[in-house]
């Protein structure tokens, strides 16, 4: 990296950091801003700590999301897949300050045998391209080292660990409400599990992350309208961020969401864009 580079990464966490302090999600659970630059020390400490796929600066726009959510909605935030836990981490402490439950879930043993159509996969911005393989991103020491990664950095009691392949252990998910996902799972296939299973649970004007926004097999999916009325019985929500993934600063996030909403209602109560050049005006 240049140094013109790592200045502009400086000036960028700055300005988002400075963004986050501002910002006053968290004001309605007593979270001030003393709390928050606390916790900001604290996600870039941990996330030097422990050898992690996720940035700092992803963890904290994940911690700002988590903490704006009103007391009113209730729901647990969920995280699917989790390396050895650094992302884990930080979510644990934005739901022990939001008082709510984390429900982790991985295989710990890597990712499952990619389908023949996506074993490789292009990088969107760069001409770059990954091949997955099973088994590739196990934890260090498998669901022990993520626990006691957790213990020693994070908050360990708001924590809920479920362990096997998402095909397996999402449909029987133990959780009536969600009102946040945070996926890091790589390939589609695992991807479609993820949404198949976790959506229908999200809440309305709740997002599901996600960490591929650079992906083309990953973010056409969620512009897939076959595919959402075969496994939904719904439209697809669209995607913000795709190629970068969000901005953060005067850089990119490289993360990604999707909205849950109800086309209905916004149809029946919002308000209708008009642009200028339209009939009428």
């Amino acid at each position: 990296m240049t140094a013109v580079n790592r200045l502009k990464d400086y000036i960028s966490h700055l300005l988002f950091v400075a963004m986050f302090l501002a910002d006053t999600a968290g004001k309605e659970n007593g979270i001030t801003r003393i709390t928050k630059l606390k916790l900001v020390s604290r996600i870039r400490r941990n996330n030097k700590q422990i050898k992690s796929l996720t940035t700092w600066i992803q963890h904290l726009m994940l911690v700002n999301e988590i903490i704006k959510i009103p007391d009113s909605l209730s729901g647990d935030v969920v995280e699917c897949g989790c390396y050895n836990g650094a992302s884990t981490i930080s979510l644990s402490l934005a739901c022990s300050l939001a008082n709510r439950r984390l429900i982790v879930c991985d295989s710990f043993e890597g990712l499952p045998k990619p389908r023949d159509n996506e074993k490789y996969d292009i990088h969107a911005d760069s001409s770059d391209y990954y091949m997955w393989e099973e088994g590739e991103y196990s934890s260090e020491d498998g669901l022990n080292t993520v626990k006691n990664n957790v213990r020693k950095y994070g908050n360990i009691s708001v924590c809920q660990f479920v362990e096997g392949y998402f095909a397996d252990t999402l449909e029987g998910l133990y959780t009536e409400s969600i009102v946040l996902v945070f996926e890091d799972v790589d390939i589609r296939s695992s991807v479609e599990d993820c949404i198949r299973y976790l959506w229908p649970k999200l809440q309305e004007d709740c997002c599901f992350f996600c960490h591929e926004p650079w992906s083309i097999q990953v973010v056409s999916l969620f512009y897939d309208s076959q595919w959402w009325r075969d496994n939904l019985n719904s439209n697809p929500p669209g995607f913000f961020g795709s190629g970068y993934g969000l901005a953060a600063g005067l850089t990119y996030s490289k993360l990604g969401f999707a909205k849950k909403f109800d086309a209905e209602k916004i149809k029946e109560t919002g308000s209708r864009i008009i642009h200028e050049g339209s009939r009428g005006i």
